[in-house]
């Protein structure tokens, strides 16, 4: 049997307040330091959108800076508690089925999360980092999944086709794991911990990583929840895809590596979001490839803006050129 907490070296309260009028959401996310101004926001976005509930915040950390940690500090209020579980390298990961290049201790994240907070909650609401929630998030945890493993959203059709052949699972099932209700006590009844990590150390490929071993281990076992709770968008550089998402939509994910807070994405509602979070001052990274510099470049010369144009048209040049030594 596995120690979850042989993963975890600290546990530290950020902060920890409750409001005894309240009844209680408890929400995981996982992330570096990379991804953890999106965490940032994503959890800021959660707080302005559920009102009169307590929100405990269990986020699992992966070498993130001070700066960060005292910036999760700023969301603090009378209704809010974050609790960090620093992650350390005990994760024995099989680097074949890390196919996406995702790191080792990223892929296990989600395995873990439910064993260590069971004794704290029956009911988790997993988040990935790349969310944003426009409504209450009270609302996913109404649903009642006692004789379920997880609630969960499906993966889009283009996905379901990509895998159909990969493994012995109804891929017309096939989830997307960056939403998820989470039954902790059935899950540790299950061994899914143990099953999760045994399993991607089997020496087969799993090209989506942890999603495909979850969806593996958790068939039959899921409540099929309203695509309201997990609306997967791609956007281009002009972001015109957020005008076209449902008014009752709660949760927004960004999927595909075109992110809302690169610079070149003119994400509207990223952008709301991150003016009210502590990292509004920061300097939102440029791009995460050098073609997305240039689609913004295009886009720019189409607007007229040719000052602006050349500016960034330069950068993709010079990206190209050190891509190329």
């Amino acid at each position: 049997m596995i120690n979850a907490n042989n993963f975890i070296d600290q546990v530290k309260s950020l902060t920890n307040n409750n409001n005894p009028n309240y009844p209680t959401l408890n929400i995981a996310l996982g992330f570096d330091d990379n991804y953890a101004m999106p965490a940032g926001v994503a959890m800021l976005s959660v707080i302005k959108n559920t009102p009169d509930y307590n929100l405990n915040f269990h986020l699992f950390i992966d070498n993130v800076s001070e700066q960060n940690i005292e910036k999760f500090k700023q969301l603090s209020a009378n209704n809010i508690s974050i609790t960090l579980y620093y992650l350390n390298n005990n994760f024995v990961i099989n680097p074949k089925t890390l196919v996406l290049h995702i790191n080792t201790v990223s892929t296990c994240i989600r395995f873990i999360m439910p064993k260590l907070l069971v004794s704290i909650t029956d009911k988790l609401i997993y988040l990935d980092s790349d969310v944003i929630c426009l409504k209450s998030l009270a609302k996913i945890a109404e649903y009642d999944i006692e004789n379920y493993i997880a609630g969960v959203v499906s993966d889009t059709k283009d996905m379901q086709q990509t895998i159909s052949n990969m493994y012995k699972i109804d891929s017309t099932k096939y989830f997307n794991a960056g939403v998820l209700l989470i039954n902790t006590k059935k899950w540790c009844e299950a061994n899914i911990t143990e099953k999760a990590l045994e399993l991607i150390n089997d020496g087969n490929v799993y090209k989506f990583a942890d999603q495909d071993v979850l969806n593996i281990l958790l068939e039959n076992n899921t409540l099929l929840l309203p695509i309201k709770f997990n609306t997967k968008i791609k956007i281009s550089i002009d972001a015109h895809q957020e005008k076209d998402i449902k008014p009752y939509t709660v949760i927004l994910h960004y999927i595909s590596q075109n992110k809302p807070w690169y610079k070149v994405y003119l994400s509207e509602i990223f952008k709301n979001y991150f003016q009210l979070s502590p990292w509004k001052n920061e300097k939102l990274p440029l791009s995460g490839d050098s073609s997305s510099i240039r689609n913004y470049a295009k886009y720019l010369m189409k607007k007229g803006c040719y000052v602006k144009t050349i500016y960034y048209y330069g950068i993709y040049l010079k990206y190209k050129i050190l891509l190329r030594k």
